[in-house]
């Protein structure tokens, strides 16, 4: 018998992340069949996300090496405009790219042609209503007729509201969750750098204003789980007094932005990208990390198959990640717990001390702990002890 003939590895959800897991998945293993299930049934679309993600981040992924940037590059990032809630503001702007503005469809796509021309079998327009007993449940969202497919090794990669999760990790109460709302919008931009807004319109996240060239522009924002993004929305608006003219698009959409759970793994289950809650709560960006958890899901599974490894080393191979991701939880909850006056404070101190300089050369949106260390490591920063005292201890 060919090692893993008898084998299905069944992923719920067709997004970047289930999609390069699959996709690696196959590769490592040719003789296993990988099943993807997606309720829509067009790659990348309905989409919501701003489609910024971190340099840094993305050159330390694989899958630099199996795409074409520019095949879906929109715009490169240079720094970023930081509105405070009153009066503060900061620009932080840098000579180097920090971030790129992708297309999310093209992006998506990529990777679902890697994973189609490995084999991997794609089933679109299907909902999954039920899992049990090493068994998926799905519906033909068209027919609706209902089939079953048996698994050996499952892959939750079906988003903040992921049934893989519900089903199989319970205990997971994740009530940190921020309601977003974005257009897509046709104006007059600064297309080098992001903006970014604190303010009473924005309580839970922000709003931002992201380009994609000087005429075209994402303007959104998020609020906690219970208000009205939309309502949200037009209030920043009129403080900000946003002229644009058509809008090309708009979208709401919900973001997992609590504290990385520890345990990913229940038996042959685990968990990948927003599933995972393998998000920034800093930002609610998640695009970079979801497709590490994929590349770390492929390595676990593909060693419990051929060297009989506990799929247990998983949480293992993400312990470093997520301690990043609990520092953008530890920011998240700092800022959070200043009011208005004293965010507008800490964001003075900042630009007066210069430290913002700092940011511009070592900041990055992924990881945190590369350029808090110099901050707080700087001669300037002594202003900032106090901050730093209370920031350890959230």
């Amino acid at each position: 018998m060919i090692e893993g003939i008898d084998k299905r590895i069944i992923i719920v959800g067709g997004g970047p992340t289930g999609l390069y897991c699959a996709y690696l998945l196959k590769k490592l293993n040719p003789n296993i069949i990988i099943t993807v299930i997606e309720e829509h049934k067009t790659c990348g679309s309905p989409m919501c996300c701003s489609g910024l993600i971190d340099v840094s981040g993305y050159n330390r992924l694989k899958l630099k090496n199996f795409l074409v940037l520019k095949d879906f590059l929109v715009n490169k990032i240079y720094g970023s405009h930081i509105y405070g809630p009153l009066e503060a503001k900061i620009d932080v702007l840098s000579k180097d790219v920090k971030a790129y503005v992708i297309d999310r469809e093209k992006f998506d796509n990529s990777i679902k042609e890697l994973a189609l021309s490995f084999e991997v079998e794609l089933l679109s327009g299907k909902r999954v209503i039920s899992i049990e007993n090493n068994f998926v449940t799905f519906k033909d969202l068209e027919t609706n007729l209902e089939e079953q497919l048996r698994y050996d090794y499952l892959v939750g990669a079906d988003g903040p509201n992921s049934l893989v999760r519900k089903t199989f990790f319970p205990e997971v109460k994740n009530s940190e969750f921020v309601h977003t709302y974005q257009v897509t919008v046709e104006g007059n931009f600064d297309n080098r750098n992001v903006s970014v807004y604190l303010g009473d319109f924005a309580k839970g996240l922000f709003a931002w204003i992201v380009p994609e060239s000087s005429s075209v522009a994402k303007i959104g924002l998020g609020v906690s789980l219970g208000k009205n993004p939309k309502e949200a929305f037009l209030k920043f608006k009129e403080k900000y007094k946003l002229n644009y003219q058509r809008v090309i698009y708009e979208c709401s959409g919900i973001l997992p932005i609590s504290k990385p759970i520890k345990n990913l793994v229940n038996d042959n289950v685990l968990l990948v990208g927003d599933a995972a809650c393998f998000v920034k709560s800093t930002t609610g960006g998640g695009v970079n990390f979801g497709l590490l958890s994929s590349e770390m899901a492929s390595k676990a599974i593909n060693e419990r198959i051929k060297e009989y490894k506990s799929l247990k080393n998983y949480n293992t191979l993400l312990k470093k990640y997520r301690q990043e991701l609990n520092t953008h939880y530890k920011i998240r909850k700092y800022l959070l717990s200043k009011n208005f006056v004293e965010q507008d404070k800490l964001l003075l101190k900042i630009k007066d001390s210069n430290i913002h300089k700092i940011l511009e050369e070592h900041g990055n949106m992924d990881y945190p702990s590369e350029f808090l260390s110099k901050i707080f490591t700087n001669k300037n920063s002594f202003v900032l002890i106090p901050e730093f005292f209370k920031f350890i201890i959230k």
